[in-house]
Order: structure tokens, then C-alpha cells, then sequence
């Protein structure tokens, strides 16, 4: 299987471009030739995911951290338009996963390892299972009308903010992601307003909620381990969508670590939904940020859309 791996050498804050000779190493000892293309600009890691997959590669590898696999997993599908049917590249390609940034979220929703070795170990054995994608149609930062696919978790309202906070961060990052998220997290819930939002999934019933986060779940993890949807499968064909509603500062650190544990969906001002498509929109006059696997690409209103098996991992 020919393989490409497509390396984000600033994942980390520089850290993987110097580790990156030893990881290629170790990746082509244990399961052959690896050709290698490095991002040199944001979304560059789909351009070159794209360019791979027209050249016959077969195994793409992303390495890098949330971001980057997003990027990949764009890649895998020709630009989207909005409104428009959705296009792969490959039917045969396949997607492998080498976490090494910040976050490292997704790789915990299937048990994978965290260490470059064991990670590297898993993609040599092979395994395969389907995996869904979500599609984001949204507002862009200018305006204008947009779309792009995601892997584990979309969401909007605080965490929109904190991805602004932790792409901003350069000393709480040298303490870690899950620190670095949590800093940025208590950052954002001082600036953010809580605001109306109506939510509207499959069929149901239109939903008007004071939203602190709405959490559109693939995976299970965000935000450097939060555990915010222990129940999702990212195979299963549909969404499950967290929502924390009408919370304040201190609802938060009464017990900051509950979402961490999972614990987070006993507390009442928290709702659990269910479905393949969601659509969300803010009242008139508000900005509510999104957050996809990690990247702030513009605001509400927006629809969640799952595609069911639509790539397939190897991990």
C-alpha cells in the first residue's frame, strides 16, 4: 500500500519538525516506504491530502495535532460548496492517524495509544473500521457562505472563543494541552455571553436554549480530554449533541473537572440530544463563534450533517 504521511512541522509549537526524522524512522521500519509532504500555510494539509490522492497514494497519514487531521479529512473530499453534493477523491484511500499536537483529542474515542511508538505499532497492524464525517455548513468570518467537513467534534458558543484563546497561547502550551485548554477555557468563559440560540435536530422540535456550549459530537473528546460525549460513536451514523445551557462562572468551577470524568451530563443545566442532522441559528444581531476539531472558521447560523461511513480509518 503506498503510503503518504502529511506532517504539520509546527504541530506542538515546532516540536514534531524536530522530532520528525526519528518518527519517520520508526513509521517506515515498521510498515514500509513512506513518502512525506510538510504544511507550509493554513489548509495546506488538505491541498497536499488532495494532491496525494490524485497521485495514486492509498494510505494518507496525518500527522500533527486536531487541526491537522481536520485538514486531511477535507482533503479526502473535493472543496464543498454550499449546497452542493459532497465528492471523494479516492473510494479505496484509507486514513491513519499519528497524534502528536496539542490536543490529541480524537485518538482517545477509540482507545488509542498516546506514545509515538504504540501509535506507530497500531497503523502497522492494519486494522480497519468505517468512520463517519460530519459537514459543517456555516457563516464564515467575512460573510460570506461556507463548508467543511470534520471527523470529531463541532461546536459553538465558549468554545468557539477558547480556539482563539489557545491559538493566541504561547506560555500556557509549554505546560501541555490539557493545562493550555483548560487556561484558555476559564479565559473564555470572562469574555463569552451566554446567548439565545434555536436548535433544531432531525425532525424534532425547535429548541431555544441560552447556550453556554452546544457540542456536536463524532468522538467523544475536545478541548485537551474533555470527555463531553462518552456515548458517541464515531461509526454508528449520527451525532450526539451536548448542549450546557443557562450556566454561569460558577456552575463551572464548582467542579471544573465533571466534564473531564464524564460527570458533566448529570447536572441539569446540561441536555443530551441525538441525530443525523442539526441546524442552529443565533437571535438577530449575535455572534456566536464556532469551533471544528479544534480551528475557529466562522460563526452560526450553521447545519451539522452526518455522511455514514464515509472514509475508512486505519488505526
Amino acid at each position: 500500500m503506498r503510503a503518504r504521511a502529511i506532517v504539520n512541522p509546527n504541530s506542538s509549537r515546532g516540536r514534531l519538525a524536530r522530532a520528525w526524522p526519528e518518527v519517520h524512522a520508526k513509521l517506515e521500519a515498521a510498515i514500509g516506504p513512506v513518502e512525506v509532504a510538510f504544511t507550509d500555510a493554513p489548509m495546506a494539509a488538505a491541498r497536499l491530502t488532495r494532491e496525494a490522492l490524485r497521485d495514486g497514494v492509498e494510505l494518507v497519514i496525518a500527522c500533527g495535532g486536531d487541526g491537522t487531521n481536520n485538514e486531511v479529512v477535507n482533503g479526502f473530499f473535493e472543496p464543498p460548496r454550499p449546497g452542493a453534493p459532497d465528492a471523494k477523491i479516492s473510494e479505496k484511500a484509507v486514513l491513519s492517524i499519528l497524534m502528536l499536537g496539542t490536543g490529541g483529542d480524537f485518538r482517545k474515542s477509540f482507545g488509542a495509544a498516546g506514545d509515538v511508538d504504540a501509535q506507530v505499532r497500531q497503523i502497522a497492524e492494519g486494522r480497519l473500521r468505517p468512520l463517519d464525517v460530519g459537514r459543517l455548513d456555516y457563516v464564515a468570518d467575512d460573510g460570506s457562505p461556507a463548508a467543511r467537513y470534520f471527523i470529531n467534534i463541532a461546536s459553538f458558543g465558549v468554545s468557539g472563543v477558547v480556539d482563539r484563546e489557545v491559538n493566541r497561547a504561547r506560555f500556557t502550551k509549554l505546560f501541555g494541552g490539557k493545562f493550555t485548554y483548560f487556561a484558555a477555557t476559564v479565559r473564555g468563559l470572562l469574555r463569552y455571553r451566554p446567548t439565545e440560540v434555536v436548535l433544531k435536530v432531525d425532525d424534532g422540535p425547535e429548541l431555544a436554549l441560552v447556550v453556554n456550549t452546544a457540542a456536536v459530537c463524532n468522538g467523544r473528546y475536545f478541548g485537551g480530554g474533555m470527555h463531553v460525549a462518552p456515548m458517541a460513536d464515531p461509526s454508528d451514523g449520527r451525532f450526539e449533541v451536548i448542549v450546557m445551557h443557562d450556566m454561569g462562572l460558577l456552575d463551572f468551577i464548582r467542579d471544573p473537572n465533571a466534564i473531564y470524568r464524564g460527570e458533566h451530563l448529570k447536572n441539569p443545566k446540561v441536555r443530551h440530544l441525538s441525530g443525523a442532522r442539526v441546524e442552529a441559528r443565533a437571535r438577530a444581531g449575535a455572534e456566536v463563534l464556532l469551533d471544528v476539531d479544534g480551528e475557529a472558521p466562522g460563526r452560526l447560523p450553521a447545519t451539522f450533517t452526518v455522511l455514514p461511513g464515509a472514509l475508512t480509518l486505519r488505526y
